[in-house]
């Protein structure tokens, strides 16, 4: 365990401006913090981090004022804030690892829940899609797997740019409708070829910006 009481900045006018600080003065308080709080993230950040040292440094001079009647005036100010920081720091990383064993615990719980849902809904779009006349599944694939735009489209199938965009968009709507239905609203499901364009759907199946 490391000392506390080590690479202490000078001593002398600290515990004067410290009870000078106690009785209300301001500037007394003000140079107390001045010389120690930066010296004492310094410290700390050789031992810790910087996010936590300059947090704890501040931290435990507020705490020494809170704390002040408990201060010894035959002591060494500085040593006093020492300790009183690194039992601080011990306490914010222990209070860290707590927190991300708990986050850490709560995605292992949801993910599997979440990798089946999204299973599900893949394959529940794979069916929906293996249902579409053969010229919807079409502008699916130009448009989704392909990348083409609804110009591109238009000019490739002989239609006009706004009705290439509207047949998206109403196919779009259709299917999101479908996906929140009940899965068994629409018979059971059944894997097909058109498992490749239905990985659109993640990232795709929002309103259709044309």
């Amino acid at each position: 365990m490391h000392s506390t009481t080590t690479s202490l900045p000078p001593q002398g006018e600290h515990e004067l401006l410290f009870a000078q600080a106690l009785r209300g003065d301001a500037a007394a308080a003000e140079r107390l913090y001045v010389r120690c709080v930066p010296a004492l993230a310094g410290w700390l950040a050789r031992r810790f981090s910087m996010h936590i040292a300059e947090d704890v440094a501040h931290e435990a001079m507020a705490e020494a004022f809170r704390q002040g009647e408990h201060f010894e005036p035959r002591g060494s100010f500085c040593g006093w804030l020492w300790s009183i920081a690194w039992h601080r720091a011990l306490n914010t990383l222990r209070n860290e690892a707590r927190r991300k064993a708990r986050e850490e615990l709560y995605f292992q719980s949801e993910r599997p829940v979440q990798v089946q849902q999204q299973h599900e809904r893949h394959l529940r779009l794979t069916a929906l899609l293996a249902r579409l006349p053969s010229s919807q599944r079409e502008l699916l694939v130009l448009h989704y797997v392909q990348g083409k735009s609804s110009r591109d489209i238009a000019v490739l199938r002989g239609r006009t740019r706004s009705a290439v965009a509207v047949n998206l968009h109403r196919l779009c709507r259709k299917l999101r409708e479908q996906l929140t239905q009940p899965s068994g609203a629409r018979g059971a499901l059944r894997p097909s070829s058109s498992s490749r364009i239905s990985a659109f759907a993640a990232t795709n199946l929002q309103a259709h910006r044309s």
